[in-house]
Order: C-alpha cells, then sequence, then structure tokens
C-alpha cells in the first residue's frame, strides 16, 4: 500500500478552504478504506504568504484531524 501526500498550495484561500479540505478528505480517506493508499497518507497545505486566515485554518484543520498538515513559506 502507497503512502500519499496531495500537496495543495494556498494563497488567500480563506473563502474556499472549507470546501477544498472536505473533498480531499473524503477522497483520500475513500482511497483508503479501499485499500489504495496507506493510512499514513496526508494531505499538506502550502501557504504561500496569505494575507487572510489561511494559515490559521490549516492550523486549526491539523489539530482537529492529523490527516491534515500544512508549511508556511
Amino acid at each position: 500500500m502507497e503512502k500519499y501526500f496531495i500537496v495543495v498550495p494556498c494563497y488567500n484561500e480563506e473563502e474556499v478552504l472549507p470546501e477544498t479540505m472536505r473533498r480531499l478528505r473524503a477522497k483520500l480517506v475513500s482511497l483508503m478504506d479501499r485499500g489504495f493508499a496507506a493510512p499514513t497518507s496526508r494531505i499538506l497545505f502550502i501557504d504561500d504568504g496569505s494575507a487572510d486566515r489561511t494559515w490559521e485554518m490549516i492550523k486549526s484543520a491539523h489539530e482537529e484531524d492529523n490527516i491534515f498538515t500544512g508549511s508556511r513559506s
């Protein structure tokens, strides 16, 4: 079983980030449930200097669910 990281670049995504997270999580969990992705697979959001709440939302999502992780550039 393969470990995957879905990498998502972000810049001022506050308005759409919750829906993006919901959809990507559902897809990755589906792949895990069917044995196509390892349970250690993650969704990695890269915040490229957003001026809105994007980074705070990424950190909060990670605290609630470790399928999400992030980095700030």
